[in-house]
């Protein structure tokens, strides 16, 4: 893949990461796709560059995290406990689907129609959240077990196609939380969780030199910029759109196109 290929991604991402239509899910679609990059590292790729959109959550809400570290306790144990059963539940998925996308098992046509199935999931999870919800529950007044389970939902979304903000928002919806409060918990507990993606894949590849690559810093940077120039625009599409009905749409042309490949 060369370097205005990965540009494109990271528009991709910049852009998708605020919607609940899995912004991994169209990265590993177009990197495997069109331009014919390898499932597994196709796969980290996807990852590395959620960095960038994690960057956007910070400067747009930095005040909020370095507050919970010097005087509001509550938010801190919120994102401890958010982002420890995040890794709980996210880190042995993420191993098996590694294994499986860097053995011979795992083909483009299997990925492709793996996300077209998620995106089918994703959608009844939206349509599912947006007809029960009560938008009565605000961020103050959250429990324990909902930040203990808002952390398994984001650690499920390491499957593409599965989208974290969709996921994490349906939970919070379905549980009665308000809206805006739902969009902001899943927001900032995206940071640490990408955070400690990245460092736990660093620590079991040992592979350093693309991280470190000055083309990879250059590629987060876009990503970041194009994300916290989209985010609040594409926030106020995601309250107008049916994203059930799209990932719907998207998810059955993706399965019809597997389908008629591996007819002709």
């Amino acid at each position: 893949m060369n370097f205005w290929q990965e540009v494109v991604l990271a528009f991709i991402q910049g852009i998708l990461e605020w919607l609940p239509v899995s912004s991994e899910g169209f990265l590993l679609l177009f990197s495997v796709n069109l331009f014919n990059e390898p499932e597994a590292s196709a796969f980290r790729l996807a990852l590395y560059f959620h960095l960038g959109t994690a960057l956007a959550v910070l400067a747009k809400y930095w005040r909020d995290y370095w507050e919970s570290i010097t005087k509001n306790r509550d938010v801190l144990r919120f994102l401890i406990l958010a982002t420890i059963s995040t890794g709980i539940f996210g880190i042995p998925l993420y191993l098996l689907l590694n294994d499986f996308l860097s053995s011979n098992a795992m083909t483009g046509m299997i990925l492709t129609l793996l996300i077209g199935i998620t995106l089918l999931i994703t959608g009844t999870l939206l349509k599912t959240g947006k007809i029960k919800a009560t938008d009565k529950i605000s961020f103050s007044e959250r429990s324990i077990k909902d930040e203990i389970f808002l952390g398994v939902c984001q650690g499920f979304a390491i499957l593409p196609g599965i989208s974290r903000s969709g996921t994490t928002v349906t939970y919070l919806l379905l549980r009665g939380y308000k809206k805006e409060d739902a969009f902001y918990m899943s927001f900032i507990i995206s940071l640490p969780a990408v955070i400690g993606a990245v460092l736990f894949d660093l620590f079991i590849t040992q592979e350093y030199s693309f991280a470190l690559n000055g083309e990879f810093l250059i590629l987060i940077l876009i990503t970041a910029l194009v994300g916290y120039l989209s985010m609040g625009f594409l926030l106020r599409m995601a309250r107008k759109l049916s994203f059930d009905l799209i990932c719907f749409i998207l998810g059955g042309i993706t399965i019809l196109l597997v389908i008629l490949l591996s007819i002709f």
